[in-house]
């Protein structure tokens, strides 16, 4: 082998071992940013609910978590759906809104765990539009997350259901809220 020729196989097996050991994304060439995955229900045609963007936050550490849910180790994993709101609480068709939500993860040991967030609008017991998020290791603490979506604009006034569950291994917390369409 030539000097080049070696060159070349030592980078190619730095790039590959790079890529391998998941420290390097192959989609954008960047270091991933989070481990969340975001998933829609299909958009079949322009009358279905169209999902946006996305954004997790970490809003409190776990020792602040543990201290504001007076958590003890031996009562075993704390899974709760804090809150759950519409903003604007008044959607107005064919406008952008977004759901917001607040949840917190303890564990005993201290480790990430899968967790789920199942997102579902209903209207009239028929569902609009399912969105799902996943992580398969979100860490300990009480996080916000803040899903953009816009109904059609020939969408049907009235009363509007939300369904969102928090789901992991260990168990879930769900909640269901009401939303006004103008």
């Amino acid at each position: 082998m030539t000097g080049i020729t070696r060159w070349l196989v030592v980078l190619l097996l730095a790039f590959g071992l790079a890529g391998a050991c998941g420290g390097w994304d192959e989609a954008s060439g960047q270091t991933p940013q989070s481990g969340w995955e975001f998933f829609s229900s299909p958009t079949r045609s322009p009358s279905d609910t169209r999902w946006g963007s996305y954004k997790n936050e970490l809003r409190l550490e776990r020792e602040a978590a543990v201290a504001k849910h007076n958590y003890c180790p031996t009562g075993g994993c704390v899974v709760r759906l804090e809150n759950v709101v519409v903003n604007p609480p008044r959607v107005q068709r064919g406008r952008p809104a977004a759901i917001g939500l607040t949840y917190t993860i303890l564990t005993s040991d201290n480790v990430g765990i899968p967790v789920t967030i199942i997102r579902e609008i209903v209207h009239a017991g028929n569902s609009l539009g399912r969105t799902t998020s996943k992580n398969l290791r979100t860490p300990n603490g009480t996080f916000t997350q803040e899903v953009n979506f816009t109904l059609p604009a020939d969408s049907a006034p009235g009363l509007y259901t939300l369904k969102t569950r928090v789901v992991t291994g260990f168990g879930q917390d769900e909640k269901s809220i009401d939303f006004t369409v103008d």
